[in-house]
């Protein structure tokens, strides 16, 4: 095994502590740093940032599940949701460009990040917990949505699913943030078993980036723990919408091309 991308050890950890604690995918954060710095295509940038997710995001969602902070029932019926839309996003990847998904996409979470982001300085959080299966019937049409750009863009699970959570269902926002990443995590092992069988994901940078997060995913459950919401809330909403401006970008880039 080479140690040549050792160093990608403590920054997927400080990645995965950031995402586990505020409720976004880390992934999207590992796509520059693995294309633009280590000069990997795009396409193994993309699998490996999904693959290396998968283990940070399994982490936290092991941590939520010990803590007691998921909602699993609504969590469990997002995934079976989840999974036709990762499937149908895999075989879009064939007939439609990569970059005009994200330009789409940029646009729909820009718009959940900025209307978070006021409701945090508004103080307006999700109040609940445990709350009936059925609450969750009238959001169905989104999970599939957040998997289909998961798995064409590496980015959309969480950031589609902890607004709908907390906002939409008036979840409690940590145990919102807690369920989305059960719901990522199982998305993105869905994903990464597509990606292996395509043999896209890098191994040697996976390695350290992989140890990386899973250290970072326990670790974030813990600091979540003690934040408050609205600095969760903020943590969130400016993640995703800088993900969503970078998006943006690209997709105007490749339609002025």
């Amino acid at each position: 095994m080479s140690f040549e991308y050792w160093y990608l050890m403590p920054i997927a950890m400080l990645i995965a502590i950031l995402a586990n604690s505020s409720g976004f995918s880390g992934g999207v954060l590992f796509q520059p740093i693995f294309n633009l710095i280590l000069n990997l295509p795009m396409h193994n940038a993309i699998a490996t940032g999904i693959a290396t997710e998968t283990i940070g995001m399994t982490s936290g969602a092991i941590r939520y599940i010990l803590f007691k902070m998921v909602e699993l029932p609504i969590g469990f019926t997002m995934i079976m949701l989840t999974i036709p839309g990762v499937i149908l996003g895999n075989y879009a990847l064939i007939i439609v460009d990569e970059d005009l998904l994200k330009f789409i996409l940029g646009f729909i979470i820009f718009g959940v990040a900025t209307l978070q982001l006021v409701n945090a300085f508004r103080k307006t959080f999700g109040k609940k917990q445990n709350i009936p299966i059925e609450d969750i019937y009238r959001y169905m049409w989104v999970p599939p949505i957040g998997g289909f750009f998961s798995a064409t863009t590496g980015t959309g699970i969480c950031e589609l699913a902890q607004p709908v959570l907390e906002k939409g269902l008036d979840i409690k926002t940590k145990r919102s943030n807690a369920t989305a990443i059960l719901v990522e995590a199982t998305g993105d092992w869905a994903i990464t078993i597509l990606n292996l069988h395509a043999g896209l994901i890098l191994w040697d940078v996976w390695i350290f980036a992989g140890a990386g997060v899973l250290i970072g995913g326990q670790i974030g459950p813990f600091v979540s723990r003690y934040l408050p919401d609205k600095i969760l809330k903020i943590i969130f909403s400016l993640s995703v919408i800088v993900i969503g401006t970078f998006y943006i970008f690209k997709g105007i880039r490749w339609l002025l091309n």
